[in-house]
């Protein structure tokens, strides 16, 4: 009987702990005038950046956190560090930081969504953030094991993070994705507004360093407008801010004969925005092969096809199997074998250093400008070689240019 009590009082002074500590967090976030809360399925982490750069633009002291290819601290004064994670990511790690930026007197924080989950996404923003003006970037088809097998019901997903009586903007084009995001923003009392990739202007993409895509710059636009930062001014904050870690951007390196530009893609992994970043890299670099890495881990097989036939839509001069399935991809191109070479687990080449792996890719080609583009998965014993040769590639180059 008495462990029986001693567990319930445990219990008790548990419970009372959580309440003070939640009401704590909640006396101190609801002291920042600004908070925006960042989701979607592409260009979270680069938006999140826009938005903190236009705030502090429009002169807030402004915090920023990502959460994309690596957890960043973006600070007041445009710098940014890692976040040091002790163990996995957790979402209770928004919770910290969070009260680490009322510490530090925040006037606006721009936090960008880190759970997948719908369900952890959703507590994020009732419980933890409790946005003024929420974000949803896009909806693609990504994660359809936590956010449905189709475009409408991860539209359901994404939409959890929508605020309560705030603004809602998105970037979303497709009608039938809008009226589910229009619909789910009503029921919050939300107002929705959508920015529209059309009212970006060519030339106001030319001075971004990294490969910038209408859409966020959109968004960041249309927090300038509620903030009545001139336009101007908000570019020019955009164009400043560093980069994610994750961002793509077109590297070019020397490799024998060949001028290799280098469009490392592996974390695109839903269709629309793969065709879109390559249809605009085919239109920059005209006159370059085209190449493409089908990187297939063993563990995400529901990639393989939708890769493949992508390859082939796009007509690809020469496809490269790394990794596994290479029989699938096979059979996609049955009436193009010969643009295919595999050296992935099933042939000598699984083993040998990324030099040679590299010498296969461009063998046989006449023309001395490639463009490779990586696809569909990260992490194979052949594409970490590769990856890290090029960043060795690259980081020699730029010590000899200086």
């Amino acid at each position: 009987m008495t462990l029986f009590y001693l567990c319930l009082s445990s219990l008790y002074i548990y419970i009372f702990w959580s309440l003070v500590s939640y009401l704590t967090l909640k006396r101190q976030r609801d002291k920042i005038k600004w908070r925006v809360h960042v989701n979607g399925i592409r260009g979270k982490s680069t938006v999140t950046r826009y938005i903190t750069a236009v705030f502090r633009e429009a002169k807030y002291h402004t915090f920023g956190k990502t959460t994309g290819s690596a957890a960043r601290i973006l600070r007041p004064t445009g710098e940014d560090y890692d976040f040091q994670r002790q163990g996995y990511a957790n979402v209770n790690e928004q919770v910290k930081i969070l009260k680490g930026f009322c510490r530090q007197k925040a006037e606006a924080v721009v936090l960008e969504c880190m759970a997948v989950n719908p369900v952890y996404a959703e507590w994020l923003e009732e419980k933890v953030v409790r946005s003024h003006i929420g974000i949803i970037t896009n909806v693609r088809y990504d994660h359809p094991d936590y956010m449905g097998e189709t475009l409408e019901k991860i539209a359901e997903s994404l939409s959890r993070t929508i605020p309560t009586n705030g603004i809602f903007i998105t970037s979303e084009a497709e009608p039938k994705l809008l009226n589910i995001l229009w619909r789910n923003a009503k029921k919050k009392k939300s107002l929705m507004l959508i920015a529209h990739k059309s009212a970006v202007k060519p030339q106001e993409m030319e001075g971004f360093t990294h490969f910038a895509h209408e859409e966020n710059v959109a968004i960041g636009y249309e927090i300038a407008k509620i903030l009545k930062l001139p336009r101007h001014k908000a570019l020019k904050a955009m164009q400043s801010a560093v980069a994610d870690p994750g961002a793509f951007n077109i590297e070019y390196i020397k490799f024998n004969n060949f001028t290799i530009a280098w469009a490392n893609l592996f974390a695109v992994n839903d269709r629309e925005s793969f065709i879109e970043i390559c249809l605009k890299l085919f239109k920059q670099l005209a006159s370059y092969q085209r190449i493409v890495l089908l990187n297939n881990r063993h563990d995400r097989p529901t990639r393989v096809e939708l890769f493949a036939l992508l390859a082939l839509d796009l007509q690809f001069d020469r496809v490269i199997t790394l990794g596994d399935y290479e029989s699938a991809v096979g059979k996609v191109f049955s009436l193009n074998q010969d643009k295919i070479i595999h050296l992935g687990n099933s042939t000598k080449f699984k083993n040998v250093p990324a030099t040679e792996l590299l010498a296969q890719i461009v063998s046989g080609i006449d023309e001395n400008k490639i463009l490779l583009v990586g696809a569909v998965n990260i992490h194979t014993i052949q594409a970490e070689k590769l990856l890290h040769f090029l960043e060795e590639q690259l980081n020699a180059e730029t010590v000899l240019a200086k």
